[in-house]
């Protein structure tokens, strides 16, 4: 199949206007419409209605969107990965929650740096339900998250703890937390459930943020008190923004690998997740491994 063909469904799909397909694509409205009857004729089945409202995708039409994304998702991927022959024997798409960068990232793409000189890898952050649903479709190859949906065809393993810290910039202990100038962190359910259970004084609140980024701007420029990782409450003590709350109690959970179960007994997603565990662990050892 062209991909120029589900380029212009995908498009036509979201503009749901063949004029304005045509100049975001920079066709001609005729050139647009070929396209679809084309695919029309390839599928056998009438993918839009023309109508005074505009142009909507039929029943046939919603059920292709799916796989149109999928087909265009695979080609990328393919032509990436077919373009680092020659430069690198082997290619591997990561996922990494978004919470968990700043702890792992660059000492681990320094461990494979030195270790496995010769591997490519393209690193993407993001949420833990898209990426077990990245990895099921293919498009990633393994992924580092908090809390794994378990499905038939996932495997899962344990790899490392994560550790939340109360920190504030005003100079209080637990119980002397204004309400009003506490930022509710959303880092995991299991964080969820834990800190409900151990401090539900602070559960109704009026601002809860998912974000370990976002929470440590607001932190940084408004102040206030919040759960961050372990790595973020230091590096907020060391440049004097926060100190962590003497005797508020520390929320740990496990931190998961996932990949699927084809990869199961791969060699490179084992040495991949054995640097993870030895950066998150704190037991690395740079340079070349056996």
């Amino acid at each position: 199949m062209h991909l120029e063909l589900l380029e212009t469904f995908l498009d036509l799909s979201e503009t749901k206007n063949f004029n304005r397909t045509a100049e975001r694509l920079r066709l001609t409205q005729s050139t647009v419409s070929s396209r679809i009857r084309t695919l029309e004729g390839m599928l056998d089945k009438q993918l839009f209605i023309r109508g005074k409202s505009g142009t909507e995708l039929t029943a046939s039409g919603i059920r292709f969107q799916q796989h149109a994304r999928a087909l265009k998702l695979h080609w990328v991927d393919a032509r990436r990965e077919i373009q680092t022959i020659g430069i690198f024997d082997q290619f591997m798409r990561v996922g990494l929650a978004s919470q968990m960068y700043e702890r792992l990232l660059v000492g681990w793409l320094e461990w494979i740096r030195q270790t496995l000189p010769n591997l490519a890898v393209y690193v993407e952050i993001d949420y833990s339900d898209q990426m077990i649903h990245d990895v099921m479709q293919g498009s990633l190859d393994l992924a580092v998250l908090y809390s794994p949906r378990h499905l038939p065809d996932m495997h899962y393993e344990e790899i490392a703890e994560e550790r939340y810290l109360m920190v504030s910039t005003r100079d209080v202990a637990l119980k002397e937390i204004d309400k009003a100038d506490y930022i509710k962190a959303f880092h995991s359910i299991p964080f969820s459930l834990a800190h409900k259970q151990l401090l539900p004084e602070l559960e109704d609140v009026s601002v809860t943020v998912g974000n370990i980024g976002a929470i440590e701007f607001l932190l940084r420029q408004r102040g206030g008190t919040a759960y961050v990782t372990h790595p973020v409450a230091k590096k907020l003590e060391d440049e004097a923004v926060a100190r962590v709350v003497p005797d508020a109690p520390a929320i740990s959970h496990p931190i998961y690998s996932a990949m699927h179960v084809r990869h199961r007994h791969s060699h490179i997603h084992h040495r991949l997740l054995t640097g993870m565990k030895r950066i998150m662990n704190g037991s690395l050892r740079t340079g070349p491994e056996a």
